[in-house]
């Protein structure tokens, strides 16, 4: 497949103010917004990547006028040059009990699987979830405590995966015994990954995945585990469509700490308790189990 050249808008910001920008301009724009920083320095950098030129070129009058944004700048680059980015911050993890991540690039060096664990080969791409941030790792932690089958328990045969990504939950599920498997993304380039990656895992043809908007499609079907790793905003508008398709479970996150309990409250209104939560101090995670009936 030929590489694809992106159009990455830059946006310099003082780096006390750079989380909340970031997280604001993603949900206000429907995009993975990447944050960078250097030690010892005052400024921080957030990156859009862009098919076109023209959608990085309007993103810059709209965001380079933005209060708090004090520079910006557009250049090209490569999925290769992404590659090399990747190489030197993502490295062989173990996550949970059952779980090891393991990046192309240290298939020769990453010996066997432990036993007990599943391996998940991943190529990130541009779709940054690699299990490296606390988001994505507090919904791996979870999927590797509720799929995996115990006795007393009931058996987690599927699992909606929503804003998939490059695809890492949805490969954890089916690793560890989900059956039917779907993950979907408005992002389509994130999808291509996504397959790849499906790929890598040999998993073609055991996990469905598409293009959608939550927002504009809601997903149809039950399921036991949904989840959603988005921005709180989504979170709030999907919550009625999202807890008509879980049987059981859902896990949430991408949720900024102090909005958890209202994330909390309006799943609770819609029959979901919660099990677990957790956070950084910055991001936020949940898992809530659908309420018994009395």
């Amino acid at each position: 497949m030929p590489l694809t050249t992106h159009h990455i808008l830059t946006l310099e910001v003082r780096r006390q103010d750079a989380e909340a920008l970031a997280a604001a301009i993603g949900e206000e724009w429907n995009t993975s917004v990447i944050h960078l920083e250097r030690p010892n320095h005052d400024r921080a950098w957030l990156e859009l990547y862009f098919d076109q030129p023209a959608q990085a070129e309007i993103a810059a009058s709209v965001l380079g006028q933005r209060r708090g944004v004090l520079g910006h700048g557009i250049r090209q680059e490569s999925p290769r040059d992404w590659q090399t980015f990747w190489r030197h911050h993502f490295h062989t993890t173990l996550v949970g009990d059952h779980l090891r991540i393991v990046p192309v690039w240290e298939r020769g060096s990453a010996g066997r699987t432990p036993r007990g664990r599943k391996t998940i080969w991943l190529d990130p791409g541009l779709s940054f979830g690699t299990g490296e941030h606390f988001t994505t790792r507090f919904c791996l932690e979870m999927i590797d405590r509720l799929v995996p089958q115990r006795p007393g328990r009931a058996r987690v045969r599927s699992m909606l995966d929503i804003g998939t990504g490059s695809a890492i939950l949805a490969i954890a599920a089916r690793l560890l015994g989900a059956e039917k498997v779907i993950g979907f993304d408005h992002d389509a380039i994130a999808l291509e990954q996504a397959r790849e990656n499906v790929a890598l895992n040999r998993l073609r043809g055991k996990i469905t995945l598409s293009v959608a908007d939550i927002t504009e499609q809601p997903p149809k079907g039950s399921f036991d585990l949904v989840c959603a790793n988005v921005y709180t905003t989504i979170l709030l508008q999907i919550a009625p469509a999202v807890c008509a398709c879980s049987g059981r479970y859902l896990v949430l996150s991408g949720i900024r700490d102090p909005e958890l309990d209202q994330v909390s409250m309006a799943y609770a209104a819609q029959g979901f308790d919660e099990m677990v939560r957790d956070g950084n101090g910055e991001w936020g995670g949940l898992a809530l189990a659908r309420r018994r009936k009395e």
